[in-house]
C-alpha cells in the first residue's frame, strides 16, 4: 500500500486494526497537522453496495461538527483504497479505560455519558443513528473529554446484516433487541447501546455474557440484566433507573431522544456535593412486646380444661365468621380486578372516558411524533385484556402528530449531494427524471418539487429533474482564493476554467509568505470559463503570536452542560477548551493565535458568543 495517499496523506504508523478497517496515524501535507486515517479492508472494498453505504455515509458524517464527535475531515480513494481521514485523538477509548481502572465512580461515568448524550443529540438532529455504540467507539482524550467515533462506517456496516463472527462479535454485547431481531431501527436504538455502556462504565462488566455471540443476542432480546446496583452498591436508585429505562426491550419505553437521557442523568446528580444520592436502607428491627400480665387470671383459666368437642365448635364458628368477613370485603381488602381495555389510537379524552368507566387512571408519560393523529395514544402499558386492580394507572404514549421540516434547497446541486441535503433534513430522495438544458452540466439539479421552503412530513419524499448533460456550464461562481498558496490557487482556476492572468506581491502582516492576499474579482461573483484573474501574493513577514485574555461564564442553569471554544486564526480553525461545568461557572484562559482571530463559544454544541481578538 502506498504510504502517501492523494499525494496528501502520509501514513505514519498502524494504531488501530478493527472488524472493517484499519486506522493509521498519519499527517496531512497539505495542512500540516496530524490526522487519523481509517482504510477499508479490501474483502469489504469488493462489495459495491456495501461500499457505496461507506462512502455515503462518511459524507454524511463529515457534516457533523460537534466537540463530542470525532470530526470527519475527508472520504477518498487512492488506487482501490478506500478511507475516511478524521481528527487525530490522543488518548485511549473507553473500553480500554475501564479495563484498566474497573468500574468508574458513578459521577465520572454520568460526566462521560452526558458527553456522549450531547455527541449522539447533534447526529440524531442531522438525521443520523450510529447503530455501533460501545466502548470501543467512545474516545478519551487527555482532558477527559468524550468523542464519539465510527459514525460513517458503523452504520455502513449494519445498513447490510449483523455479523456474528470475526472482530464483530464485539458489537454483540451493546446491540439492542430490535437490532438484533433485524428489525428496522431508530434513534432510540442509540439510547439502549448507550445503556449498555453505562451499565459496563458503573459495573466493570458488560450485562450479557455468553460463549456464543447468538446466545447474547438472544439475551437482549429476551433477558432483564442484573440490576447494576446488585453489583456495584455505589449505584444510586435514580442512576439505576437511568440505565435500566435505556435498557427497555421495548424502544416506545427507552428515553426517545439522547437529550431527554440527559436530562435525566443530571437528575440523577445531586447537585449539592456534585455526587450521586443512595438511599439508605434502615436496618429492619424486631418489634419485642411486652410480657402479658394478669397472673391470677391466667392460673384460672389455665386450671378450667375444656372438652375437645368444645375447641371444635369454637374453631368452626371462628372459621365462618372470618370466611364470611372476607368474601364480603374482599373488594376492600384485594382490590377489585378489572381487565385493561385497549385505547389504542383513541383521542387523549375518549382514552380518559374509557379507562374511567372500568376504574382506570390514564398517565401520559411521553409524548412523542408519530403517524398516529395529533393527541391520539400511540401505545399503552399494561397491555389491553390485562388483568389489573382497580384504581390502576395506564400508562400511555401521546402522539404528537407528524414531525414537520422544511424542504431545502437542491437545485443546481450533484444528485449525491443533493441526496445528502436532503437525508440531513429526514427526507428522501423521490423520483428521479431527467431533461435536455443547454445551460445545465449532467447530473445536476434542474428542477425539485416539493419546492423549497415548503412544509412536509418527516420522510417525506422529494422528486428532483436532473439535466441529461446536453448543455455545458459556462457560467460559475468566483471562488475564495484568499489564503491559499499560490500553487493551490492557480490549480483551482485551472480546474473551473478561468485563466490566471497576472501575479503581484506585497507585504503582509496578516499572511505568511505564498498565500495570496487579494484576487482581482470579488469571491462569489459570477464569471465565464476563460475569465482572466489577477492575484496578489504575500511576501511576508505573516502574522506574529499574540496572547489575549478571554472569559465565559455559563447561562444560569442547575444541570451540567459542555463548554467547547473554537479559535480560527491564520493557522486555521481549532478547538481550544472543552470541558463540563454547572450553569452560571466563569471559565477565564489565556489564548494564543495568529493575526486576527475569532472566538466562539459553544454550550451543548450551540453558538452562545463570538469574540474578535486582533
Amino acid at each position: 500500500m502506498n504510504t502517501l495517499l492523494q499525494n496528501r496523506y502520509e501514513l505514519l504508523e498502524k494504531i488501530g486494526d478493527g472488524g472493517m478497517a484499519i486506522v493509521y496515524k498519519a499527517r496531512c501535507t497539505l495542512l500540516d497537522r496530524i490526522v487519523a486515517v481509517k482504510i477499508l479492508k479490501e474483502e469489504y472494498a469488493r462489495d459495491a453496495n456495501l461500499l457505496q453505504k461507506f462512502k455515503s455515509e462518511a459524507q454524511a458524517a463529515a457534516r457533523l461538527s460537534h466537540p463530542n464527535i470525532v470530526n470527519v475531515f475527508d472520504v477518498g480513494e487512492d488506487n482501490g483504497a478506500n478511507f475516511i481521514v478524521m481528527e487525530y485523538v490522543e488518548g485511549t477509548n473507553l473500553k480500554e479505560y475501564i479495563q484498566q481502572t474497573g468500574p468508574l465512580s458513578p459521577d465520572e461515568a454520568v460526566r462521560i455519558a452526558l458527553m456522549i448524550c450531547d455527541g449522539l443529540t447533534r447526529a440524531h438532529e442531522k438525521g443520523l443513528i450510529h447503530r455501533d455504540i460501545k466502548p470501543h467507539n467512545i474516545l478519551l482524550t487527555r482532558d477527559g473529554t468524550a468523542k464519539v467515533a465510527d459514525f460513517g462506517i458503523a452504520r455502513a456496516a449494519n445498513s447490510v446484516t449483523i455479523t456474528y463472527s470475526g472482530d464483530m462479535v464485539g458489537s454483540v454485547h451493546y446491540v439492542s433487541p430490535e437490532q438484533a431481531r433485524g428489525e428496522p431501527v431508530n434513534t432510540t436504538s442509540d439510547i439502549y447501546s448507550l445503556g449498555c455502556v453505562l451499565y459496563e462504565m458503573v459495573t466493570g462488566r458488560v450485562p450479557f455474557d455468553a460463549d456464543s455471540p447468538v446466545t447474547v443476542a438472544l439475551k437482549h432480546i429476551h433477558e432483564s440484566p442484573v440490576p447494576p446496583s446488585v453489583i456495584n452498591d455505589a449505584v444510586s436508585r435514580g442512576l439505576e433507573e437511568v440505565i435500566m429505562t435505556a435498557m427497555d426491550k421495548k424502544p416506545i419505553y427507552r428515553y426517545q431522544s439522547a437529550k431527554e437521557m440527559k436530562q435525566a442523568l443530571a437528575g440523577a446528580l445531586n447537585t449539592k456535593n456534585g455526587g450521586f444520592f443512595k438511599k439508605k436502607r434502615r436496618h429492619d428491627k424486631t418489634l419485642v412486646m411486652p410480657p402479658v400480665t394478669g397472673e391470677e387470671d391466667y392460673e384460672v383459666a389455665r386450671k378450667k380444661k375444656m372438652k375437645p368437642m368444645g375447641y371444635v365448635i369454637i374453631l368452626a364458628v371462628i372459621l365462618g365468621i372470618t370466611a364470611g368477613l372476607l368474601y364480603g370485603m374482599r373488594g376492600t381488602l384485594f382490590g377489585q380486578e378489572v381487565q385493561v381495555p385497549n385505547v389504542k389510537g383513541e383521542s387523549y379524552e375518549a382514552a380518559a372516558d374509557i379507562l374511567s368507566e372500568k376504574g382506570l387512571k390514564l398517565k401520559v408519560v411521553n409524548r412523542i411524533h408519530s403517524e398516529v393523529e395529533k393527541d391520539h395514544i400511540i401505545s399503552q402499558r399494561p397491555d389491553a385484556n390485562e388483568t389489573v386492580k382497580k384504581g390502576r394507572e395506564i400508562e400511555v404514549v401521546l402522539s404528537l402528530g407528524m414531525e414537520m421540516v422544511k424542504v431545502p434547497n437542491v437545485e443546481g446541486e450533484t444528485l449525491e449531494d443533493a441526496t445528502f441535503i436532503l437525508k440531513n433534513e429526514g427526507l428522501e430522495l423521490g423520483e428521479v427524471s431527467k431533461v435536455n438544458d443547454a445551460d445545465t452540466p449532467e447530473g445536476i439539479v434542474v428542477t425539485q418539487s416539493p419546492k423549497r421552503g415548503k412544509s412536509v412530513p418527516v420522510g417525506e419524499r422529494v422528486d428532483v429533474t436532473i439535466s441529461s448533460g446536453a448543455g455545458e456550464v459556462t457560467q460559475l461562481n468566483m471562488p475564495n482564493l484568499i489564503g491559499m498558496s499560490l500553487a493551490d490557487a492557480r490549480d483551482k482556476l485551472q480546474s473551473d476554467g478561468l485563466e490566471l492572468y497576472r501575479i503581484d506581491q506585497k507585504a503582509s502582516d496578516e499572511y505568511y509568505a505564498g498565500e495570496i492576499i487579494d484576487q482581482s474579482i470579488p469571491a462569489g461573483e459570477r464569471v465565464k470559463k476563460g475569465d482572466k484573474v489577477s492575484v496578489v501574493v504575500s511576501t511576508g513577514p505573516g502574522p506574529s503570536t499574540k496572547t489575549a485574555q478571554i472569559r465565559y461564564t455559563m447561562p444560569p442553569s442547575n444541570d451540567y452542560s459542555v463548554l467547547s471554544i473554537m479559535l480560527v486564526d491564520s493557522k486555521g480553525r481549532r478547538e481550544i477548551y472543552n470541558h463540563t461545568h454547572l450553569g452560571g461557572y466563569t471559565v477565564s484562559r489565556q489564548v494564543e493565535y495568529y493575526g486576527k482571530a475569532t472566538v466562539t463559544f459553544y454550550v451543548d454544541g450551540e453558538e452562545m458568543e463570538r469574540q474578535t481578538l486582533e
